[in-house]
C-alpha cells in the first residue's frame, strides 16, 4: 500500500545501484524497473489545497557563476529557484543574491 507525502516524489538511484522513492524525508527502497509513471505504487502525492494568488508572485531571472540562466521566485514569503542547488539544499546563492537587492 502507497503511503501518502506532501512533496512530489522522486527517483534515486544510489552509487551502489539501489533504487529510492523519495519524497521529503520518506525514502523507499524500489524494484530498478521502476519508473516515476509507476511511482504511484509506493508514494501518493497529496497536494492538498493549493492556493496561489498569481499578483503576489514575483520572479527575476538570474546569471549564474558559469553564464547559466536561472529564475528566482518569490511567492509570499516562500523563495525558489530553477537552479540544482536549491533543487537538493532548498537554498542558494542566486536567492540570497535576490534578497540582497
Amino acid at each position: 500500500m502507497p503511503i501518502a507525502v506532501s512533496m512530489n516524489p522522486m527517483l534515486y538511484t544510489a552509487q551502489d545501484g539501489k533504487r529510492y522513492a523519495v519524497s521529503g524525508q520518506h525514502w523507499i527502497e524500489v524494484p530498478d524497473d521502476t519508473t516515476l509513471e509507476g511511482i504511484d505504487r509506493y508514494m501518493k502525492w497529496d497536494r492538498g489545497e493549493l492556493s496561489v494568488n498569481i499578483e503576489s508572485i514575483q520572479s527575476w531571472t538570474v546569471e549564474g557563476s558559469k553564464g547559466n540562466k536561472y529564475t528566482v521566485t518569490l511567492n509570499g514569503e516562500n523563495w525558489a529557484c530553477t537552479c540544482v542547488g536549491y533543487g537538493w539544499r532548498r537554498k542558494c546563492k542566486h536567492i540570497q543574491l535576490q534578497r540582497a537587492c
